[in-house]
């Protein structure tokens, strides 16, 4: 888990510099624990296996 956590960490400041961003060193325990959060939360649905010969709606009307 504390691995883990540094990747995040990691992952964080590099998007960070990439993007052109600065976060006060004061908000980045919170923007990692968001990003953790965030990875979290999309796990399932990136876990899901799609079939390959699935396709989209083309036009989505309600």
């Amino acid at each position: 888990m504390a691995e883990d956590k540094r990747d995040v960490a990691r992952m964080v400041e590099e998007g960070a510099k990439t993007a052109g961003l600065a976060i006060a060193p004061e908000y980045l325990p919170n923007v990692i624990l968001n990003v953790e959060r965030s990875l979290a939360i999309a796990r399932p649905l990136l876990e899901l296996e799609l079939e390959d010969d699935l396709m989209s709606a083309p036009v989505y009307r309600p």
